[in-house]
């Protein structure tokens, strides 16, 4: 009963939470993905420079995938597959935060899950798979070049896993040691992010290079924004969904004999 509770909690927040992002990314991000991917037919880059020449459309959580022989057609089906991945990606991240916030209520004993306390894990994992992820590797326009896809995948995981461990220490351990949490997030930036010398733009002719580098600020915008809105939308959900049908649940579990 408890695992299909968390189960059906998970594909219900997931569902929501990446269909408001798929229509957060529709008026933001997508429109300069397009204008990008202009330029990025007119001219390629240098062969010396295309060492990781990928799309990253949605900016995954990971950085990562090469662009592919095949590619949605746009309109119509581009905006269905898009949100289709973003609801499959939401509905991934809801079944871990609704196990997290149902473990830590059970474990302290006490009624803990909410809206509002979601919210913090929300952004919690919000700063975990983009915030400190993106301080070493910015989000991608299509055509940008890039260090190898496996160096960013291992250092995008690196940043992650590290920002996890750090935040559990800082909020969850009781004196001194809490602070090594500290230097666990600051790991990945000590060892730091796989990156190519001239810049994401660079074997591009100049006009087109500098025009792509005025769409990169606004799409690293547009994608925080779009991530942010994600992830709070999925632990204000995850709370409230824990708090509404996987505490009776746990209720019912306690008084098992």
């Amino acid at each position: 009963m408890l695992f299909r509770r968390i189960v059906l909690c998970a594909l219900l927040v997931g569902a929501l939470a990446g269909l408001l992002v798929s229509a957060v990314q529709h008026w933001q991000a997508i429109p300069l993905i397009a204008a990008a991917e202009v330029f990025e037919g007119s001219a390629e880059p240098a062969a010396t420079a295309a060492t990781a020449h990928d799309h990253d459309h949605a900016h995954d959580d990971a950085h990562a995938h090469d662009a592919a022989e095949w590619a949605p057609e746009d309109g119509t089906e581009r905006h269905v597959l898009t949100a289709i991945a973003n609801v499959l990606t939401a509905i991934g991240f809801g079944l871990v935060l609704v196990a997290a916030i149902t473990t830590w209520e059970h474990l302290l004993g006490r009624p803990l899950a909410s809206a509002r306390s979601g919210l913090v894990w929300g952004a919690a994992g919000w700063l975990c798979v983009f915030g400190l992820p993106t301080l070493g590797l910015p989000p991608e326009l299509p055509g940008s070049v890039a260090a190898p896809l496996g160096d960013r995948q291992a250092w995008w995981l690196l940043a992650a896993c590290s920002g996890a461990a750090g935040l559990a220490l800082l909020a969850f351990v009781r004196g001194p040691k809490r602070w090594l949490g500290l230097a666990v997030i600051a790991l990945p930036f000590v060892v730091g992010a796989p990156h190519l010398a001239g810049g994401p733009f660079a074997g591009y002719e100049i006009g087109i290079a500098r025009q792509m580098e005025t769409l990169a600020a606004p799409f690293a915008i547009a994608t925080t924004i779009a991530t942010a809105v994600q992830w709070l939308a999925l632990g204000g959900l995850s709370g409230w969904a824990v708090a509404r049908w996987v505490r009776p649940a746990l209720a019912d579990l306690a008084q098992t004999p």
